[in-house]
């Protein structure tokens, strides 16, 4: 079940209840209210700057995109979201997708 979104619009929040840029971290916990949706989605941050924050956030209807926001639309997020918040610690392993020849040419 994904978690509650905030029922606050972005554009309404008080001054005070916005963090800096510059405060997030890597793996952050965010909600992201990108302008193409129109809602505010589960996030993680990726980095954050003097000016924006870079999120990679849960798309309407599946899938994730990466984002540069500014502060007023990133907010902390508490509650986990279980397709953007690894429970895992195992590695992720990429498969080969290089032809068999292609990898015994590059290992030789």
């Amino acid at each position: 079940m994904p978690p509650p979104t905030p029922a606050i619009d972005p554009h309404q929040r008080r001054p005070d209840d916005i963090a800096d840029a510059a405060t997030y971290r890597p793996s952050d916990r965010v909600w992201v209210w990108p302008p193409y949706t129109g809602q505010w989605l589960p996030g993680v941050v990726e980095a954050g700057s003097d000016v924006a924050v870079l999120v990679t956030c849960q798309r309407p209807g599946g899938g994730t995109s990466v984002d540069s926001l500014l502060p007023h639309n990133v907010m902390a997020r508490i509650e986990p979201d279980a397709n953007l918040d690894g429970t895992s610690s195992l590695p992720i392993r990429l498969r080969d997708i290089r032809p068999v020849v292609a990898r015994a040419t590059a290992s030789a």
